[in-house]
């Protein structure tokens, strides 16, 4: 009786395992068939790449950007499915390559036109001010910076007297991709504007550190001041030296100034060049 039980129970396991062996077949036939279809599917003609559209670059060449999006495409993902593909296209990969390879580009989006057409487009950083390395008085090299204060790219020698000049801070070689002032930079350039408001014809500010900054005028003269108290309050005492008569806000007046002290509280100290 006990044999006649272990017999069947050996049957039952040998089925059982048949079974199974059955079942991973039938499962790996089922994947493999599958698989085969997608591969079929992401290789047909209809769903690769073949128009490619750039849009919002002003300045960067297009074969730039272009480059480093057929780099993208023409290769092949686990050496079977081609990446110029619709449907496998590597939209992050791309956009950080552009980002970093291309520093004048701020932003970029890809967008799917089509089932073979895609569109890239950037938007450019603006060029509306300079980070010179040295001094006011021995500077050689200048560069572009957006109003973030990141700088992009190297100027032309003849953009130098077109956009305002900040100096300071940054020692690298090279300075592309160094952030000038970071949260500050702003406060900064609304500092220079509200000088160009009141007549004084700044020319550049000189960071000496973090927080006190030196503008050059007109004439080489400079101000002086600090962010111990709030620009606008230390332009209110300049201000006051204007309607006190002290200084004039005029060109040549300006040329005269040799410096104004303004760091001092209240307290304004001040030469001009006779």
């Amino acid at each position: 009786m006990v044999q006649h039980r272990s017999n069947v129970g050996a049957s039952l396991n040998k089925k059982r395992h048949v079974s199974l062996i059955k079942k991973i077949l039938a499962y790996f036939i089922f994947t493999l068939f599958f698989l085969s279809l997608l591969i079929l599917g992401l290789t047909r003609e209809e769903v690769i790449i073949k128009d490619i559209v750039i849009s919002g670059n002003a300045s960067v060449p297009t074969e730039d950007i272009m480059k480093i999006v057929e780099n993208n495409i023409n290769s092949n993902y686990l050496w079977i499915i081609r990446t110029d593909n619709i449907f496998i296209l590597r939209r992050g990969k791309i956009k950080n390559e552009i980002l970093n390879d291309i520093k004048k580009i701020n932003e970029v989006s890809i967008s799917i036109r089509a089932v073979d057409k895609i569109e890239i487009s950037v938007k450019e950083r603006e060029s509306k001010n300079l980070w010179c390395d040295g001094t006011p008085a021995s500077s050689k090299n200048c560069y572009f910076m957006d109003l973030s204060g990141f700088i992009f790219e190297k100027a032309a020698v003849f953009s130098s007297d077109t956009f305002p000049k900040y100096f300071g801070l940054i020692t690298d070689e090279n300075p592309i991709a160094q952030l000038y002032l970071r949260e500050n930079f702003s406060k900064v350039i609304g500092l220079f504007n509200k000088l160009k408001e009141m007549s004084f014809e700044p020319k550049s500010i000189n960071a000496i550190n973090v927080h006190e900054y030196e503008v050059y005028l007109l004439g080489d003269g400079k101000i002086i001041l600090n962010d111990k108290k709030s620009f606008e309050s230390s332009l209110l005492n300049l201000q006051a030296l204007v309607n006190d008569g002290y200084i004039k806000n005029d060109k040549e007046s300006i040329k005269r100034i040799k410096y104004i002290d303004l760091r001092f509280g209240n307290k304004v100290n001040f030469e001009l060049n006779k």
